[in-house]
């Protein structure tokens, strides 16, 4: 894979993260925190396994990165959909 100028990846983390600030504000704020790890349900994306859910979240684990944390992915396949339990957080 070639190395694409400095330019057009500046241009591109901008536009990346324009996008996922408008659409994943709770997000962006997570990553903007001083804790080193994002938790997200995997029902927050994609539960009803759309495409461009699937590509959103690779972006905001993109996204993510820019910022250092660790993304952990808790969760159920559409746990939270079925209303029958709450997810339970790391300890």
């Amino acid at each position: 894979m070639q190395n694409m100028p400095e330019e057009a990846r500046m241009e591109k983390e901008t536009t990346l993260a324009a996008e996922v600030e408008s659409l994943l504000p709770d997000f962006v704020n997570s990553c903007r925190d001083k804790a080193a790890v994002v938790i997200i349900h995997q029902d927050a994306f994609a539960a009803d396994y759309q495409d461009d859910e699937y590509v959103l979240l690779g972006k905001a684990i993109k996204f993510a990165g820019l910022y250092g944390k660790e993304v952990h992915i808790i969760g159920k396949n559409r746990e939270t959909l079925k209303g029958e339990s709450k997810p339970e957080l790391l300890q």
